[in-house]
Protein backbone atom coordinates (compact mmCIF):
# COMPACT_ATOMS: atom_id res chain seq x y z
CA UNK A 1 0.00 0.00 0.00
CA UNK A 2 2.80 2.39 0.93
CA UNK A 3 4.66 1.49 -2.27
CA UNK A 4 1.57 2.24 -4.31
CA UNK A 5 1.24 5.68 -2.72
CA UNK A 6 4.89 6.45 -3.31
CA UNK A 7 4.52 5.43 -6.94
CA UNK A 8 1.60 7.72 -7.38
CA UNK A 9 3.51 10.61 -5.87
CA UNK A 10 6.45 9.95 -8.12
CA UNK A 11 4.21 9.86 -11.16
CA UNK A 12 2.73 13.24 -10.26
CA UNK A 13 6.19 14.68 -9.77
CA UNK A 14 7.37 13.42 -13.11
CA UNK A 15 4.31 14.82 -14.84
CA UNK A 16 4.79 18.20 -13.18
CA UNK A 17 8.35 18.40 -14.40
CA UNK A 18 7.51 17.35 -17.92
CA UNK A 19 7.24 20.07 -20.59
CA UNK A 20 3.71 21.12 -21.50
CA UNK A 21 2.06 19.50 -24.42
CA UNK A 22 2.49 21.52 -27.61
CA UNK A 23 -0.57 23.60 -28.69
CA UNK A 24 -1.90 24.00 -32.20
CA UNK A 25 0.41 26.57 -33.94
CA UNK A 26 -2.54 28.05 -35.84
CA UNK A 27 -4.40 28.63 -32.56
CA UNK A 28 -1.35 30.31 -31.03
CA UNK A 29 -0.99 32.64 -34.04
CA UNK A 30 -4.66 33.49 -33.90
CA UNK A 31 -4.38 34.27 -30.18
CA UNK A 32 -1.36 36.49 -30.79
CA UNK A 33 -3.20 38.33 -33.54
CA UNK A 34 -6.13 38.94 -31.19
CA UNK A 35 -3.80 40.30 -28.52
CA UNK A 36 -2.05 42.58 -31.02
CA UNK A 37 -5.40 43.87 -32.28
CA UNK A 38 -6.54 44.55 -28.71
CA UNK A 39 -3.32 46.44 -28.01
CA UNK A 40 -3.77 48.49 -31.15
CA UNK A 41 -7.35 49.37 -30.20
CA UNK A 42 -6.25 50.34 -26.71
CA UNK A 43 -3.45 52.48 -28.16
CA UNK A 44 -5.86 54.18 -30.56
CA UNK A 45 -8.28 54.89 -27.72
CA UNK A 46 -5.48 56.36 -25.59
CA UNK A 47 -4.42 58.54 -28.52
CA UNK A 48 -7.97 59.81 -28.98
CA UNK A 49 -8.20 60.64 -25.28
CA UNK A 50 -4.82 62.41 -25.30
CA UNK A 51 -5.85 64.42 -28.37
CA UNK A 52 -9.11 65.42 -26.69
CA UNK A 53 -7.23 66.52 -23.55
CA UNK A 54 -4.72 68.47 -25.65
CA UNK A 55 -7.47 70.26 -27.57
CA UNK A 56 -9.29 71.07 -24.35
CA UNK A 57 -6.17 72.56 -22.75
CA UNK A 58 -5.36 74.54 -25.89
CA UNK A 59 -8.88 75.95 -25.95
CA UNK A 60 -8.58 76.99 -22.32
CA UNK A 61 -5.19 78.61 -22.93
CA UNK A 62 -6.36 80.38 -26.07
CA UNK A 63 -9.51 81.61 -24.36
CA UNK A 64 -7.53 82.94 -21.40
CA UNK A 65 -5.03 84.63 -23.73
CA UNK A 66 -7.81 86.16 -25.82
CA UNK A 67 -9.60 87.38 -22.70
CA UNK A 68 -6.37 88.93 -21.45
CA UNK A 69 -5.76 90.64 -24.78
CA UNK A 70 -9.27 91.90 -25.36
CA UNK A 71 -9.95 92.82 -21.78
CA UNK A 72 -13.21 92.39 -19.93
CA UNK A 73 -16.46 92.47 -21.82
CA UNK A 74 -18.32 95.73 -21.32
CA UNK A 75 -21.99 94.85 -21.16
CA UNK A 76 -24.17 97.13 -23.24
CA UNK A 77 -21.33 99.03 -24.88
CA UNK A 78 -22.10 97.73 -28.36
CA UNK A 79 -25.16 99.68 -29.41
CA UNK A 80 -24.54 102.47 -26.90
CA UNK A 81 -24.46 106.08 -28.05
CA UNK A 82 -21.23 108.01 -27.46
CA UNK A 83 -21.40 111.84 -27.62
CA UNK A 84 -19.19 113.45 -30.26
CA UNK A 85 -20.11 117.14 -30.04
CA UNK A 86 -17.14 119.32 -29.22
CA UNK A 87 -14.60 116.48 -29.14
CA UNK A 88 -11.25 117.17 -30.85
CA UNK A 89 -11.21 115.46 -34.23
CA UNK A 90 -8.85 114.51 -37.03
CA UNK A 91 -9.80 113.49 -40.53
CA UNK A 92 -12.80 114.14 -42.72
CA UNK A 93 -16.18 114.59 -40.99
CA UNK A 94 -17.69 112.86 -44.03
CA UNK A 95 -15.58 109.70 -43.52
CA UNK A 96 -17.66 106.53 -43.47
CA UNK A 97 -16.31 105.36 -40.11
CA UNK A 98 -15.49 107.17 -36.88
CA UNK A 99 -12.95 105.89 -34.37
CA UNK A 100 -13.14 107.32 -30.87
CA UNK A 101 -10.27 106.82 -28.45
CA UNK A 102 -11.29 107.14 -24.80
CA UNK A 103 -8.01 107.85 -23.12
CA UNK A 104 -5.88 109.16 -20.25
CA UNK A 105 -2.75 111.21 -20.91
CA UNK A 106 -1.01 109.63 -17.89
CA UNK A 107 -1.89 106.04 -18.82
CA UNK A 108 1.21 104.13 -20.02
CA UNK A 109 -0.90 101.84 -22.23
CA UNK A 110 -2.53 104.87 -23.85
CA UNK A 111 0.94 106.24 -24.50
CA UNK A 112 1.99 102.97 -26.12
CA UNK A 113 -1.09 102.95 -28.32
CA UNK A 114 -0.44 106.52 -29.42
CA UNK A 115 3.20 105.86 -30.21
CA UNK A 116 2.89 102.43 -31.82
CA UNK A 117 -0.59 102.15 -33.33
CA UNK A 118 -1.88 105.64 -33.99
CA UNK A 119 0.69 106.50 -36.73
CA UNK A 120 -0.51 103.52 -38.81
CA UNK A 121 -4.15 104.42 -38.27
CA UNK A 122 -3.40 107.96 -39.32
CA UNK A 123 -1.53 107.06 -42.49
CA UNK A 124 -3.86 104.30 -43.69
CA UNK A 125 -7.27 105.53 -42.60
CA UNK A 126 -7.37 109.11 -41.30
CA UNK A 127 -5.22 110.78 -43.94
CA UNK A 128 -6.95 108.81 -46.70
CA UNK A 129 -10.42 110.05 -45.72
CA UNK A 130 -11.73 106.65 -44.61
CA UNK A 131 -11.88 107.40 -40.88
CA UNK A 132 -12.65 110.35 -38.66
CA UNK A 133 -10.73 110.12 -35.39
CA UNK A 134 -11.90 111.62 -32.09
CA UNK A 135 -10.21 111.79 -28.70
CA UNK A 136 -12.29 111.69 -25.50
CA UNK A 137 -10.98 112.70 -22.07
CA UNK A 138 -11.06 109.98 -19.45
CA UNK A 139 -8.41 110.68 -16.79
CA UNK A 140 -8.89 108.12 -14.03
CA UNK A 141 -8.16 109.95 -10.77
CA UNK A 142 -7.82 106.75 -8.72
CA UNK A 143 -4.88 105.69 -10.89
CA UNK A 144 -3.46 109.02 -12.05
CA UNK A 145 -4.36 111.80 -9.59
CA UNK A 146 -2.86 114.64 -11.66
CA UNK A 147 -3.93 113.44 -15.11
CA UNK A 148 -7.00 115.69 -15.35
CA UNK A 149 -4.71 118.71 -15.39
CA UNK A 150 -3.03 117.43 -18.57
CA UNK A 151 -6.43 117.08 -20.24
CA UNK A 152 -7.25 120.66 -19.27
CA UNK A 153 -3.89 121.73 -20.72
CA UNK A 154 -4.68 120.03 -24.04
CA UNK A 155 -8.01 121.88 -24.18
CA UNK A 156 -6.25 125.16 -23.40
CA UNK A 157 -3.86 124.49 -26.28
CA UNK A 158 -6.91 123.78 -28.43
CA UNK A 159 -8.13 127.30 -27.70
CA UNK A 160 -5.05 128.45 -29.61
CA UNK A 161 -5.52 125.94 -32.43
CA UNK A 162 -2.81 123.57 -31.23
CA UNK A 163 -4.70 120.77 -29.53
CA UNK A 164 -3.01 117.97 -31.47
CA UNK A 165 0.45 119.44 -30.96
CA UNK A 166 -0.15 119.37 -27.20
CA UNK A 167 -1.69 115.91 -27.50
CA UNK A 168 1.53 114.65 -29.13
CA UNK A 169 3.70 116.46 -26.60
CA UNK A 170 1.85 115.01 -23.61
CA UNK A 171 2.17 111.46 -24.89
CA UNK A 172 5.80 111.80 -25.98
CA UNK A 173 7.11 113.55 -22.87
CA UNK A 174 7.55 112.38 -19.28
CA UNK A 175 4.31 112.56 -17.30
CA UNK A 176 3.56 116.19 -16.40
CA UNK A 177 2.84 116.13 -12.68
CA UNK A 178 2.44 119.87 -12.15
CA UNK A 179 1.53 123.07 -13.97
CA UNK A 180 5.18 124.04 -14.42
CA UNK A 181 5.78 120.96 -16.58
CA UNK A 182 2.67 121.75 -18.64
CA UNK A 183 3.74 125.35 -19.14
CA UNK A 184 7.15 124.15 -20.31
CA UNK A 185 5.46 121.98 -22.93
CA UNK A 186 3.31 124.93 -23.98
CA UNK A 187 6.50 126.89 -24.65
CA UNK A 188 7.97 124.09 -26.74
CA UNK A 189 4.98 123.89 -29.07
CA UNK A 190 4.86 127.67 -29.54
CA UNK A 191 1.77 128.66 -27.53
CA UNK A 192 1.10 132.10 -26.14
CA UNK A 193 2.32 131.15 -22.67
CA UNK A 194 0.55 133.96 -20.83
CA UNK A 195 -2.77 133.05 -22.41
CA UNK A 196 -2.18 129.34 -21.79
CA UNK A 197 -1.24 129.92 -18.15
CA UNK A 198 -4.35 132.03 -17.61
CA UNK A 199 -6.54 129.31 -19.08
CA UNK A 200 -4.94 126.65 -16.91
CA UNK A 201 -4.96 128.73 -13.73
CA UNK A 202 -8.63 129.66 -14.11
CA UNK A 203 -9.65 126.05 -14.68
CA UNK A 204 -11.49 127.03 -17.84
CA UNK A 205 -11.87 123.42 -19.02
CA UNK A 206 -11.96 121.62 -15.67
CA UNK A 207 -15.72 121.11 -15.67
CA UNK A 208 -15.72 119.84 -19.24
CA UNK A 209 -13.10 117.22 -18.33
CA UNK A 210 -15.10 116.12 -15.28
CA UNK A 211 -18.26 115.86 -17.38
CA UNK A 212 -16.43 113.71 -19.93
CA UNK A 213 -15.29 111.35 -17.17
CA UNK A 214 -18.86 111.08 -15.88
CA UNK A 215 -20.19 110.21 -19.34
CA UNK A 216 -17.63 107.45 -19.79
CA UNK A 217 -18.42 106.03 -16.36
CA UNK A 218 -22.10 105.93 -17.28
CA UNK A 219 -21.17 103.82 -20.30
CA UNK A 220 -19.55 101.31 -17.97
CA UNK A 221 -16.01 101.90 -19.18
CA UNK A 222 -13.57 101.08 -16.42
CA UNK A 223 -10.15 101.39 -18.04
CA UNK A 224 -8.10 103.03 -20.74
CA UNK A 225 -7.44 103.02 -23.56
CA UNK A 226 -10.86 102.05 -24.84
CA UNK A 227 -11.43 102.53 -28.55
CA UNK A 228 -14.96 102.46 -29.94
CA UNK A 229 -15.77 102.23 -33.64
CA UNK A 230 -18.95 103.06 -35.49
CA UNK A 231 -20.44 104.72 -38.55
CA UNK A 232 -19.93 108.46 -38.68
CA UNK A 233 -23.01 110.26 -37.36
CA UNK A 234 -24.36 113.61 -38.49
CA UNK A 235 -22.29 116.54 -37.17
CA UNK A 236 -22.76 116.99 -33.44
CA UNK A 237 -24.77 113.79 -33.05
CA UNK A 238 -23.72 110.82 -30.89
CA UNK A 239 -22.15 107.79 -32.51
CA UNK A 240 -23.60 104.30 -32.14
CA UNK A 241 -20.91 101.84 -31.06
CA UNK A 242 -20.57 98.91 -33.48
CA UNK A 243 -17.21 97.55 -32.28
CA UNK A 244 -14.85 98.22 -29.41
CA UNK A 245 -11.22 97.46 -28.66
CA UNK A 246 -10.09 97.37 -25.06
CA UNK A 247 -6.47 98.11 -24.26
CA UNK A 248 -3.41 98.89 -26.34
CA UNK A 249 -3.90 96.12 -28.89
CA UNK A 250 -1.83 95.48 -31.99
CA UNK A 251 -2.61 97.37 -35.18
CA UNK A 252 -4.31 94.37 -36.89
CA UNK A 253 -7.04 94.43 -34.23
CA UNK A 254 -7.92 98.01 -35.14
CA UNK A 255 -7.67 97.28 -38.83
CA UNK A 256 -10.02 94.31 -38.49
CA UNK A 257 -12.64 96.37 -36.64
CA UNK A 258 -12.49 99.25 -39.11
CA UNK A 259 -12.43 97.11 -42.24
CA UNK A 260 -15.44 95.11 -41.06
CA UNK A 261 -17.52 98.31 -41.05
CA UNK A 262 -16.07 99.68 -44.27
CA UNK A 263 -16.79 96.43 -46.12
CA UNK A 264 -20.34 96.34 -44.75
CA UNK A 265 -20.95 99.82 -46.14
Amino acid sequence: MMITKLGAVALVAVLSLSPPLEQDPAAEIAALKRQIQELREQQAQMQRELTAIKNFLQALTQGARQQQQQGPEVAGLVGAMVPTAGEPALGSPSAAVTVIEISDFHCPFCKRQTQQTFPQLQSEYINTGKVQYLFVDYPIAQLHPTAARSHEAAACAGDQGKYWQMHASLFNSPVAKDDAALIEQAKRIGLDVARFTDCLSNGRHAEAVRASVARMEQLGIGGTPMTVVGYTPAPGQPMKVERYIYGAQSYPEFKKAIDSLLSAR
